[in-house]
């Protein structure tokens, strides 16, 4: 089966076929063994304001967590025939142990957090060695802000991923992940895991405290580091996860406006006339008013663009995930490509060269990895816990307006009554956090747990969804007549911790 835009695969290839493919272990068991064995008091020497700043372009993970997520979650299917198998995608799809530990591997991305996370701590000392009377210098402040609310990001993936889930009742005896607030001193230190309630409290207390010194006024591009806006937006997630929806409303306030249609991604008109490489690009950039934070991270996870993958997305996936509106229409989200190998276009790849002149390189995607729509999607889902149901209805019109083709707010205006036809509670996708949810509000959150997975479709943002609202996850297999399925209290919904981790003394999850 072809689909209309099938010749923009020839295009995408052509620019592909260009490059040669590496993969990146060796620069990654490189980066590691150095990580490992580097004496701590060979560090650079932060003895000037810039060198500071400099360092903090290190804060941010350099490895990609989105080609695992987007695998475990249920976004991903088994296609019976004509694609390529990718390991890294075959073992996440299979909820196993990893085999690979290069880019796009759990211990990649585990690696790059904690990497981020020394380098966060060794600015902060830096930063209070500039202290006068206890002061940070005025100069100074903006990186202590960013320093902190990197800090707080780096953990709070890595707890999301290694951890279960967040519920008051069971945080302060499930193991969390090592939340390191201190300079490296010594080689190979061991470190505790702690409980999920202590990673939650640090990440809170890191996150206000940084907020308050974010200044975006001191960057060229501000979109490159933590602001303001990208800051209140992570701050509404972890709070979306802690259940306090007071707050989600508050944050998400600070970020959005009373038209939301006109800070969200113009999907339906301005996107419609761009060609596939020009909306690849748009989608990235800083420009680009939904791009809160971008960051440049080493990945392939570019290549789900030419929908070869054999887990991926099917033509029948395709066909449910995207179904009819409930509000009626067609969603603006189109196939691209030729059946098997199908797509729905976002962000494009650029390339690292390994040398001047050298003709071979590193993938690198920019990837947005805090947007506008997340904050629009938090702000409706605090208002539905909080009972305000018209603000609800006023954010979800605008969300519509932009992302159903030949929108007319007379035909799909959002109503009741269409949304609990499609999300009734005989419907139900069997969200089941640790706060309860009224007959009323079911319905609502259905609809949002729904359209996210279609907003954020290959970002991985599914797999957190399914763990935080503690929903089996169903995966088909080609050779099976079945459904398999990953219930809410299976141990592998956390990942496995590293090998070299555990062989440091960190205690592994059980299986």
């Amino acid at each position: 089966m072809e689909f209309k835009h099938q010749s923009v695969i020839t295009l995408l290839n052509m620019k592909y076929i260009k490059y040669t493919y590496l993969v990146f272990a060796i620069a990654l068991f490189s980066a590691c063994d150095d990580f490992l064995s580097k004496n701590p008091d060979d560090r650079a020497v932060l003895d000037s304001y810039d060198k500071i700043g400099e360092l903090l372009t290190y804060a941010y993970p350099d490895q990609n967590h989105q080609m695992f997520c987007y695998a475990m979650s249920d976004n991903a299917t088994e296609k019976v025939n004509g694609a390529t198998k990718n390991i890294i995608m075959a073992d996440a799809y299979h909820w196993r142990e990893h085999h690979l530990t290069s880019q796009d591997t759990p211990e990649a991305y585990w690696t790059a957090c904690y990497s981020a996370i020394k380098q966060i701590n060794h600015a902060l000392e830096g930063i209070d060695n500039f202290r006068v009377n206890g002061q940070i210098p005025s100069e100074l402040t903006a990186y202590y802000g960013e320093a902190l609310v990197a800090r707080a990001y780096a953990h709070f993936m890595l707890v999301s991923l290694w951890s279960k889930s967040y519920n008051p009742q069971t945080a302060a005896s499930n193991m969390g992940i090592p939340y390191v607030k201190e300079p490296e001193k010594q080689v190979l230190k061991q470190y505790h895991r702690g409980t999920v309630q202590d990673v939650y409290k640090n990440i809170e207390a890191d996150l206000i405290e940084g907020i308050a010194y974010i200044d975006d006024t001191k960057y060229k591009n501000k979109k490159l580091h933590w602001n303001k806006d990208a800051a209140n937006v992570f701050a509404a997630r972890v709070y979306s996860v802690l259940g306090d929806f007071e707050k989600v409303l508050a944050y998400t306030n600070k970020v959005l406006s009373a038209n939301p249609a006109q800070q969200i991604r113009d999907l339906n008109d301005k996107y419609t006339k761009m060609d596939v490489l020009e909306m690849l690009a748009q989608w990235s950039k800083t420009s680009e008013n939904a791009n809160l934070l971008v960051v440049p991270q080493y990945s392939n996870w570019f290549s789900y663009t030419y929908g070869r993958d054999i887990f991926g997305m099917s033509y029948d996936a395709y066909r449910y995930i995207f179904r009819t509106p409930f509000v009626g229409g067609q969603w603006i989200w189109d196939l691209y490509g030729q059946d098997p190998n199908i797509f729905i276009p976002k962000w494009q790849f650029h390339r690292e060269r390994s040398g001047i002149n050298a003709s071979e390189g590193y993938y690198m995607i920019m990837n947005p990895l805090i947007q506008m729509e997340e904050a629009l999607f938090l702000r409706m889902e605090a208002n539905v816990m909080l009972n305000n149901f018209a603000a609800f209805e006023q954010d979800m019109n605008a969300y519509l307006s932009k992302r159903l083709k030949n929108y007319q707010f007379d035909t799909h205006a959002f109503s009741y009554e269409k949304m609990e036809l499609e999300y009734r509670e005989s419907e139900i996708y069997g969200l089941n956090p640790f706060y309860a949810i009224s007959k009323e509000q079911r319905p609502y959150l259905n609809c949002l747990f729904d359209l996210r997975r279609k907003e954020f479709y290959y970002t991985g943002m599914r797999w957190f969804d399914l763990k935080r609202f503690n929903v089996r996850v169903r995966h088909f297999f080609a050779r099976q007549s079945k459904p398999v399925f990953l219930e809410p209290d299976d141990n592998r919904r956390e990942l496995q911790i590293p090998s070299n981790a555990i062989s440091n003394g960190i205690t592994p999850n059980p299986r």
